[in-house]
């Protein structure tokens, strides 16, 4: 029964994915709420994170001019690299 609660592990792919989506306006209904309240175990998968966390609230991240948009953009693929 208590493995019911257990968080997946996210994969950076996973949470570069999720970003994207937002970043692009075309997040899913939970998107959202499950990119702020990620739970991650690789220290660096946490840092980028927290950087992205910097550009302000994920549901205003589409709203960003183009400069913020890429730069949030290159911190994503930084993610996905790590899957590699």
């Amino acid at each position: 029964m208590l493995g019911i609660f257990k968080r997946q592990k996210r994969t950076p792919e996973d949470l570069a994915d999720q970003a994207r989506r937002i970043l692009s306006g075309q997040y899913l209904k939970w998107d959202v709420d499950d990119y702020e309240n990620a739970s991650l175990q690789d220290p660096r998968l946490t840092d980028l994170h927290s950087k992205t966390l910097k550009f302000g609230l994920p549901e205003e991240w589409s709203k960003l001019d183009r400069a913020a948009q890429s730069a949030l953009g290159e911190i994503i693929e930084e993610m996905r690299r790590l899957g590699r």
